[in-house]
């Protein structure tokens, strides 16, 4: 077993899921308040000294969006969609400014076209990543 824990025993994944969820929430708001600035400067650092990285992961999404197929969606309607939104996450139903989200991820071989974006919030749209609603509906849910 791998991490840092590796003497604890535990009766099945799930277990061993929710301890470390446990641990992290009762962690890491305090202590990432605590380290804060330095993770700030080292992140900053570091793409400083490893701009290929941050260079690389804008190429693989303008790839998968390549090979996706990019349809035109123009600012008209991703305005329009908002307005339908009425600035609420159709999600988790906070107000807030809203971000595309590919419904289907385009890492997974969705579109970037009006038919498969949404208008929702930034935290919604950053803890689903890429992965399918559904999937992650149901990971949200179980929590």
């Amino acid at each position: 077993m791998e991490g840092k824990r590796a003497n604890a025993l535990y009766c099945s994944r799930a277990c061993k899921n929710r301890a470390s969820e446990g641990r992290r929430d009762r962690d890491d708001g305090a202590r990432y308040q605590a380290e804060r600035e330095r993770r700030i400067a080292y992140a900053s650092a570091y793409a400083k000294t490893h701009p290929h990285v941050g260079q690389a992961a804008r190429n693989r999404r303008k790839a998968w969006k390549r090979e996706a197929g990019v349809f035109a969606l123009s600012g008209k309607e991703w305005r329009r969609l908002c307005a339908r939104q009425r600035g609420e996450c159709p999600y988790c139903g906070e107000r807030a400014q809203l971000t595309m989200d590919h419904v289907i991820p385009l890492a997974k071989g969705g579109r970037h076209s009006i038919g498969n974006v949404f208008p929702v919030c930034a935290p919604c749209n950053s803890s689903k990543s890429d992965s399918f609603l559904a999937a992650w509906k149901l990971r949200r849910r179980r929590g």
